[in-house]
Order: C-alpha cells, then sequence, then structure tokens
C-alpha cells in the first residue's frame, strides 16, 4: 500500500516538472528530456505491474500505428507492417498460451 502510494506520488511529481516551463526546471536543477525519460520509465514499471493496462496500451499504440497514413508512418520513422504483425501477436499469443490477460 506504501509503495504504490509512493509510486502514485512519484509520477504526478514528475509530470508536473516536466510540465513546467524549461527557465524554472532549468532553475530547479533539472534537465527535462532527463525528467521525461524518468517518467516514461516509471510509468512503463507500474503498467508492468498491472499487465492487463499494459496490454490494453500496447494494443492501442501498434493500432494507432498501424493505421498511420503512409507518409506520416514515414516520417515518424515507423513501419506499419512491422506494427501490424505485433498488433496480431499481442491478440493471438495470449489465446495460445492459455494465459489471456497476460496473468
Amino acid at each position: 500500500m506504501l509503495a504504490r502510494f509512493l509510486l502514485f506520488s512519484l509520477i504526478i511529481f514528475m509530470s508536473i516538472a516536466v510540465n513546467m516551463p524549461d527557465s524554472m526546471i532549468v532553475r530547479l536543477g533539472f534537465d527535462a528530456n532527463y525528467l521525461l525519460a524518468a517518467l516514461v520509465a516509471v510509468v512503463i514499471a507500474a503498467l508492468t505491474v498491472h499487465r492487463r493496462m499494459l496490454l490494453v496500451l500496447l494494443l492501442l499504440a501498434c493500432t494507432i500505428g498501424a493505421n498511420l497514413p503512409h507518409e506520416m508512418a514515414d516520417y515518424l520513422g515507423l513501419d506499419r507492417d512491422i506494427l501490424f504483425a505485433t498488433l496480431i501477436a499481442l491478440v493471438i499469443v495470449p489465446f495460445l498460451t492459455g494465459r489471456v490477460g497476460f496473468r
């Protein structure tokens, strides 16, 4: 219970810190890029604890990426075919292993 409270507090603090103006972040002695990287790392770590939510977010990201227009996908450096294959794997593999929801 305490660990969950600390994790949510850390995520809230870093979310607020990342959204502050750059001059204020520098005054506090942080680098915005490092704060953003740390926030992403903490969120991904928290999502791996709750695997079902991570699966939903991965499915959402792959669905959006696989349906991007060709020009936008090329601009972002994404391969739509790989995202589509990943989307299929995310849907099929849990059923093949009998572990729907990655419990």
